[in-house]
């Protein structure tokens, strides 16, 4: 019989992306930035930085762990040998005061990483993406009197209108700025808060940290575009670029522009642009373009200024289809809902005339037909003869038509810079930063997140937004390389399905099954063994400008 303690024993630890993540954080200097800017670090042989790295590891592996978990998760993936740390160091309380001394200093940890990382890959910084989205979390956060926790350095967590459709969760609104989809900066902002303001101040801030040209222009929402914020940019000579709302002003002036069209006074310019998603059809499937702008004047009457600001109408033959759609489907469930009401007059609690007419105001706004029908009520309280009479308002419906597929673009950018169809295609390029708050929510899934304290919270998501960062910059980087050389990475996909345009998911992805070997000999002594990329990762790595794979420390413990 073999003597099984004279064998040598194999075991693997399956690392994914850990090395690749952990080079990247190297090149960013987030260690030291996160161990020069905290007060305090822990009795251990590590550093608060160095431990927040298996948490900024965590999140990119797309399986986040609670903090409870991370010793277990960091010992059964060799995570701690990346990193050269006992697993048992990361338990839930020492972490738990790591994420308090982050939120104390968040914004000078961020500022610090985002500067390194500006360095390093000279990201395009011309033309910046500016949203807001509201994060949800479990638990109540209240006090013994029922007020919401106070945080000095975490926001104030409510319960509010939720964008993921979760209104009895208490919230938080995060606003975030990028550049492509490579996020520049963040902010937790106090929830159930309105967001109009939050684009300027974002801004401003981003100028504090000295990196930004002054040719910079902002692209936003609708929320961008209100009258205290383009006065701030114009103000401050700073340049912007928003959908407009539809405004009385503006669908006044829609209205005149619309005639003029028609008689020829004004005309439409085609705009040359297709989609990546339409760029394999045929030219006449593809959705058609055309713009036309209008000189506006922003009047700052504080100040008895006056600011030129362009008002660009961009139309869009498949938003026209959808708008189409939209309005029949309205004008359909108007109808239904009178009819119904109809049926109903004189029974239940519909024999009040108040809550009758309380009742069709409801009912025609949740169809969303509210301005394309005329009605009038017949009945009294005393006779209950109630007659419900309507009509298609056809003026408010002809009007409706006149905009379908038609967006209102604002700007002070200059013509010179910005032409009117430029304009058209770079708001498309809103979608940007859209996309990387997806990718916040999920993969890394900032939400939902349980801790005891809003401080932790804002701590957490420092950590989640580098993530986001290393994940955002290893695509940028990529899509770049490829830009500039054209050659595809090549087995990323399968089915030869490589293209110019590999997301961040992905090309982490793409290590998933890489893996430590560990040989155990039968002295008692170990080794730990980095195994050659596959061609895939190889390339990955050289685009990133990583030299070599970084030797393992086997954990003595």
């Amino acid at each position: 019989m073999s003597d099984k303690s004279l064998e040598v024993e194999y075991r693997t630890l399956q690392i994914g992306a850990a090395s690749l993540v952990k080079a990247i954080l190297d090149q960013l200097e987030v260690v030291k930035a996160i161990d020069e800017a905290l007060e305090y670090q822990p009795e251990i042989e590590s550093t608060y930085g160095e431990l927040a790295q298996a948490i900024v590891i965590n999140r990119m592996s797309f399986a986040p762990k609670p903090l409870y978990e991370m010793a277990a998760w960091a010992s059964q993936h060799g995570i701690d040998q990346v990193l050269g740390i006992e697993a048992e160091w990361l338990d839930d309380d020492r972490l738990g005061a790591m994420l308090e001394g982050l939120a104390k200093h968040q914004v000078e940890i961020w500022s610090a990483v985002i500067g390194k990382a500006v360095a390093v890959f000279q990201p395009e910084l011309e033309w910046l993406h500016a949203d807001t989205t509201s994060v949800y979390f479990e638990g109540e956060y209240k006090e013994r009197n029922g007020e919401p926790k106070q945080a000095e350095h975490g926001p104030l967590l409510v319960k509010g209108y939720n964008k993921d459709g979760k209104p009895k969760n208490v919230q938080y609104v995060l606003s975030l700025v990028t550049t492509k989809r490579l996020p520049l900066w963040y902010k937790p902002w106090d929830g159930n808060q309105s967001d109009d303001h939050i684009y300027l101040a974002d801004l401003s801030t981003l100028r504090q940290m000295g990196w930004l040209p002054e040719n910079v222009v902002m692209i936003g929402d609708r929320k961008l575009c209100n009258q205290e914020n383009m006065l701030g940019f114009c103000r401050t000579k700073q340049f912007f670029l928003a959908a407009h709302p539809w405004t009385k002003t503006a669908k006044e002036v829609w209205q005149q522009t619309y005639q003029e069209l028609q008689t020829g006074a004004q005309a439409w310019l085609p705009v040359a642009y297709t989609s990546r998603n339409q760029a394999r059809k045929p030219v006449a499937e593809r959705t058609q373009y055309r713009v036309c702008e209008v000189p506006q004047t922003l009047c700052d009457t504080e100040n008895q200024k006056t600011y030129a600001v362009r008002w660009v109408f961009s139309w869009s033959s498949s938003k026209a289809e959808r708008d189409a759609q939209k309005h029949q489907a309205a004008l359909a469930a108007g109808e239904q809902a009178l009819q119904r009401i109809t049926r109903l007059l004189g029974r239940y609690d519909y024999t009040c005339r108040d809550i009758i007419q309380s009742r069709i105001a409801k009912a025609l706004g949740k169809a969303k037909a509210a301005p394309f029908f005329n009605w009038t009520l017949e009945g009294t309280d005393d006779d209950q003869a109630w007659v419900l009479h309507w009509e298609i308002c056809q003026k408010a419906s002809a009007a409706a038509q006149q905009r379908h597929g038609v967006m209102l673009l604002c700007s002070n950018v200059p013509a010179e810079r910005l032409t009117e169809e430029a304009a058209m295609v770079k708001y498309k390029e809103q979608v940007n930063v859209e996309q990387t708050i997806d990718f916040i929510k999920s993969p890394v899934q900032i939400r939902p997140m349980w801790l005891h304290l809003p401080q932790r919270l804002a701590g957490l998501t420092l950590l989640i937004m580098i993530a986001v960062l290393l994940a955002g910059l290893i695509e940028y980087q990529v899509r770049r390389h490829i830009a500039q050389t054209g050659a595809l990475l090549t087995g990323l996909m399968p089915e030869k399905r490589d293209n110019p345009f590999p997301t961040a998911k992905k090309l982490l992805q793409a290590f998933q099954d890489y893996a430590l070997v560990v040989v155990a000999y039968p002295d008692g002594h170990e080794e730990v063994h980095a195994p050659k990329l596959r061609p895939v990762q190889q390339q990955i790595w050289n685009i990133m400008q990583i030299t070599s794979l970084p030797p393992p420390t086997l954990n003595p413990g």
